[in-house]
């Protein structure tokens, strides 16, 4: 099962921006392990260039009624980590979550010192198995 979410435009040094990728629902044959987590940008996205302290931090979420149960996968944008056009990145999993029927799963994006302005449509996607 994918998870998705496709986040608004942030400006630089802007509020959270929180995406909703989905619901969790055990399914028939279907695992609850959270595999991969990749960001990819649309065609025609402006590149946005890492940088080494003012940047952006994307983290993904697991959430059960509501309340965070803890931050599972995050990539901020440092020097030569760059978001392009087409060119998804590999979020890092940093711990396994446990997944119960109706937790949420979300994206949030956090902008760090005066942070860097990350144009609409990045899509943030959660592989579950």
């Amino acid at each position: 099962m994918i998870y998705s979410a496709i986040l608004p435009a942030q400006a630089a040094g802007a509020a959270d921006v929180i995406g909703v990728a989905g619901v969790y629902k055990p399914a028939f044959n279907s695992g609850d392990t959270v595999t991969d987590v990749t960001l990819v940008a649309p065609a025609g996205f402006v590149t946005v260039t890492g940088a080494a302290i003012n940047n952006a931090t994307f983290t993904v979420r697991h959430l059960r009624a509501g309340v965070v149960q803890q931050s599972f996968a995050s990539l901020t944008l440092t020097a030569g980590t760059d978001l392009a056009a087409e060119m998804p990145l590999t979020v890092p999993i940093t711990v396994a979550p446990v997944l119960q029927a109706d937790d949420v799963i979300d994206v949030q994006m956090h902008q760090n010192g005066t942070g860097l302005a990350v144009g609409a449509g990045v899509i943030a996607a959660v592989y579950v198995s």
